[in-house]
This record gives C-alpha cells, structure tokens and sequence, in this order.
C-alpha cells in the first residue's frame, strides 16, 4: 500500500515537472504569427474585395482607434510592424485568426 503511494507520488511529481517544461517552451518559441495586408484604395478587381472583410476595407473610427491602442499594448506587435516599416498611423485594422496570429490591415 505504501509502495503505490509513494509511486502514485512521484509520477503526479514528475508529471507536473515536464508539463512545466513543455508550456514554458511553447511560450518562448512560439511568437505570434503577423500577417499584414495593405489595402489599395482604387479597387482592382472583385476578388480582393471579398478577401478584406468589409469592416477594414472602410473601416470606423472606432475600428481605427481599437487597432492603433491593440498596437500600443503589444510590444511585440509594435516592434515587428516597425522592422516591416509599417507607418503606424495608416493601421486601421487587426483581427486575430483562429491560431492566434494577428492579421494587420494597413492603407
């Protein structure tokens, strides 16, 4: 009895410790995957305006403003939309995709 106890013990113990392991490797090697999509004004053909959701292709002041403090927030955002030399005032969308990446919308 004291056997299976102590072995029931020591495998919740070591269970714990590679779950710990493995989330903390998922968080640092995992970044979030950014897309950015700049939208042209003059619009070419009906194919690209059905791939822009509709909200960012004329986007709201409201859109606009949830966008540019979703980028204040988030450092790494920030910094990768400067590396891509995104002017930061023309962002005027960002969705989040199922997997968790970001999707920027830029005029």
């Amino acid at each position: 009895m004291r056997k299976s106890i102590v072995l029931t013990l020591v495998a919740a113990l070591a269970a714990s410790s590679l779950s710990g392991v493995a989330s903390a490797q998922n968080s640092r090697s995992g970044q979030v995957s950014i897309t950015v999509i700049i939208i042209k004004q003059p619009m070419d053909s009906d194919d690209y305006t059905q791939q822009v959701p509709r909200r960012y292709l004329y986007p709201s002041p409201q859109t606009i403003a949830e966008a540019q403090d979703a980028i204040r927030s988030d450092a790494y955002l920030r910094g990768y939309l400067l590396k891509k030399r995104v002017q930061l005032r023309n962002v005027v969308g960002i969705q989040t995709a199922y997997n968790g990446g970001k999707i920027v919308y830029v005029r």
